[in-house]
């Protein structure tokens, strides 16, 4: 069926609806499949005018991709979430410097890195996931941020510093 008018696109996603949104719903979360649903069409409707034949496998078809998109992206998610939490607690640990804090302690950072993570601003949420995590440069950084290359080191810094004082903060509790 080639769906080549807006009213036909409409009677697809009504009659089809159900079938993607079941189908994602048994591959993945549910807070999270009406979401991907909704990516489905929205590309279904970027591609119409290559839909031959019945429009379910296709969208199927279409769906299947967005799934693969978003558990490549959930797993590069959580390796960055590690090697973050990583490079936190080996930070931490280089800045040790009194004898009563010992690896208990960077051991309990470690693990309430993603917890300290989540109390950080917006902001500095963004700079330290796209300093670490993405392994970008000052230089990199600043061209993101549409910021000077200085203003990205200052902003990593500090938001550093504001990390390792929620770090101290909970440790200390």
């Amino acid at each position: 069926m080639a769906i080549d008018t807006k009213e036909q696109f409409s009677t697809v996603y009504r009659t089809n609806y159900a079938a993607v949104l079941a189908y994602l719903r048994r591959r993945s979360e549910l807070e999270t499949s009406e979401d991907l649903a909704a990516e489905v069409f929205l590309r279904a409707w970027r591609r119409k005018s290559t839909c031959h034949g019945e429009p379910l496998p296709w969208l199927y078809g279409i769906a299947r991709n967005v799934l693969l998109e978003h558990y490549r992206g959930r797993q590069r998610r959580e390796a960055a979430v590690m090697q973050a939490e990583a490079k936190a607690a080996a930070e931490l640990q280089l800045e040790q410097t009194s004898p009563e804090r010992g690896p208990k302690t960077v051991v309990a950072a470690a693990l309430d890195i993603r917890q300290a993570l989540s109390e950080l601003s917006e902001t500095d949420r963004e700079v330290l996931t796209l300093y670490t995590w993405e392994n970008l440069g000052y230089e990199e950084l600043a061209t993101v941020l549409d910021i000077s290359a200085a203003t990205a080191r200052v902003r990593v810094h500090r938001a550093r510093k504001r990390l390792a004082e929620i770090v101290e903060k909970e440790s200390n509790v």
